[in-house]
């Protein structure tokens, strides 16, 4: 997976040339803005208005448009942005299905996909029309995150309460299989050579390896700190782990030992995390939460800050030290890499 996206951006970058030049998109959940940040300076070029409590973001193929959920209850809309122009164009309501949270994009690009946690469903897009076109069961309890495979062929959807992963036939919507991992499983990474899922199970304090071939559970290992989000480096070697605890950390995982190489400190209650494209820096986004908690239902009780932000932690690869922040907002949590073109 993370080798398809790079072989993308590289094809993207040759065929565009100076006009894909990457750019970190981060979602500030509590300003209910987007930032356009510069990756190699560090620097926020512009930010701009979105829906309510931006907490998801994919981005279409061609880099043009992102989008966006909106979990705040009722948490029933969906940003549609224009990468190019800066700019909301359109806010999908999403009627009964509601606490819109997870996000992905199909690699063709023709829909997008969005939990519905609370109410147990995937909501189908068509990002041409931005119009629902379906609502896919997913038979779990509290479906916060929704990934699609390489081949685009299956849904995941990481599964809170119920403490598992589906497994969604993604053309019939049918359920294949439900993948048992741990208390508060959520965030999930496909290893680069498309073999494992990796699951972070943060009430557990561990990670569940899951055999893509069996959709079985071949492993769980301990990772404290409430793991939230998992990200790989290209080479599959290193595997990056948000902590969404008081006091935030980034830990960094040798995938082959299973072992902590060193966790880092950065700012509170940290989520998001994104590599630059040369893979020498990590940005870490913050939650900047003064308290938080994940509630019986799926939902998150937050006391946030309201002056201030922790903001995104600049962490060096080579060095393992945080070495910069970035402040784009009130809450940075979910970031990717995109390439718009321009105008």
């Amino acid at each position: 997976m993370m080798m398809q996206l790079l072989l993308f951006a590289f094809i993207f970058s040759s065929v565009y040339g100076q006009k894909a030049k990457p750019v970190l998109l981060v979602a500030n959940k509590h300003s209910n803005t987007l930032s356009f940040i510069n990756p190699k300076t560090f620097k926020v070029i512009e930010t701009i208005g979105t829906g309510p409590n931006p907490h998801e973001i994919a981005v279409t193929p061609d880099q043009r448009f992102a989008y966006l959920s909106s979990y705040k209850a009722p948490g029933n809309t969906i940003s549609v942005i224009d990468l190019v122009n800066k700019k909301q164009i359109k806010e999908i309501n999403t009627g009964q299905y509601t606490r819109i949270h997870g996000v992905a994009m199909a690699p063709d690009g023709r829909n997008a996909y969005f939990t519905a946690g609370q109410t147990g469903y995937v909501v189908e897009i068509d990002t041409k029309t931005n119009e629902i076109t379906r609502a896919i069961p997913t038979g779990g309890k509290i479906s916060h995150m929704v990934y699609v495979s390489a081949d685009g062929k299956t849904l995941f959807t990481a599964n809170i309460t119920s403490e598992n992963i589906s497994v969604i036939d993604r053309e019939t919507g049918k359920l294949i299989t439900q993948i048992p991992c741990g208390p508060g499983c959520e965030g999930l990474a496909f290893t680069p050579d498309g073999k494992y899922l990796w699951a972070g199970n943060q009430t557990a304090g561990t990670i569940t390896i899951v055999d893509l071939a069996t959709y079985k559970p071949m492993e769980t290992f301990a990772c404290n700190g409430m793991p939230v989000r998992i990200r790989f480096t290209s080479d599959g070697k290193k595997a990056l782990v948000a902590g969404w605890v008081k006091e935030g950390t980034l830990t960094v995982i040798d995938v082959a030992s299973r072992k902590k190489i060193k966790r880092i400190r950065v700012g509170d209650y940290a989520i998001g995390v994104e590599l630059t494209v040369d893979e020498r820096y990590a940005f870490v986004g913050c939650e900047d939460s003064e308290e938080a908690m994940i509630m019986p239902d799926g939902s998150e009780r937050l006391k946030v800050k309201t002056e201030d932000s922790d903001g995104i932690h600049v962490v060096d690869m080579k060095t393992l030290e945080v070495v910069s922040v970035i402040k784009s907002g009130l809450g940075p949590d979910p970031m990717v890499m995109a390439f718009p073109p321009k105008k």
